[in-house]
Formats: structure tokens, sequence, C-alpha cells
């Protein structure tokens, strides 16, 4: 059994944004999203959708680090304990931004190792 089939979908998804080094603000959008004819991916952008589900994946992203798999990271350096708590808290880490997010979610060695052995 691979990581893949051990995940929830919304675990899927925090993981691929990870491997992508995505703004975690794009992570909610990712998992609202749909492909479109020929193949373009399209984000959700519906900012109520979107926040409805922030407590639900604030719990998966934790769980994630917890476990080892991700990294939440400002400015290059890794966050951690109280920073990531209040990040994970805050409505505005989550909702599409104008641009790129302050917060960018990356995987850890681990995780890495995990998906390509």
């Amino acid at each position: 059994m691979n990581i893949w089939e051990e995940l929830s979908r919304e675990e899927t998804v925090v993981l691929t944004n990870a491997l992508e080094e995505a703004w975690l603000n794009q992570v909610i959008g990712d998992y609202l999203g749909h492909r479109e004819e020929g193949g373009i991916w399209r984000s959700g952008n519906d900012a109520d959708a979107i926040e409805a589900l922030i407590p639900r994946f604030a719990a998966v992203v934790r769980d994630m680090i917890g476990r080892g798999l991700v990294e939440l990271v400002r400015t290059d350096q890794p966050m951690t304990g109280a920073d990531v708590e209040a990040a994970l808290a805050d409505r505005a880490t989550w909702l599409p931004a104008v641009g790129a997010g302050p917060i960018m979610l990356i995987p850890t060695d681990h995780a890495v190792r995990l998906v390509r052995p």
C-alpha cells in the first residue's frame, strides 16, 4: 500500500499542494475546484464555501504536521507551535488573496520519501 491509498481526499489535496509548494490560501480552492474541457483546472473561489471548510482543513493540516508530512513556511522560515496555530485559525490565511498568500505549504523530507521512494 502506498501513501496515496491511505489518505483522505482532503489529505490528498493538502499533500499535492505541499509537493507543489503552493500557498496555503489555494488549498481549499483546489479542493472545491474542477477540471474543465481541455484539461484546465479551475479552482473554486466561492469565499463562503471556502470559509465553511476552514475548520476541517485546519484540522487536516494540523494532523499532517503532527504526522511529519507537511510544514508551513513564512518567508523561508518554518513555522512551529503558536505561529502554526495562529495561522491555521486565521480566516485570512485560507481565503484566496490577490497574488501569493503569506504562508506556503511544503512537504517534509519524510513525505517526499513516502511519495517518491
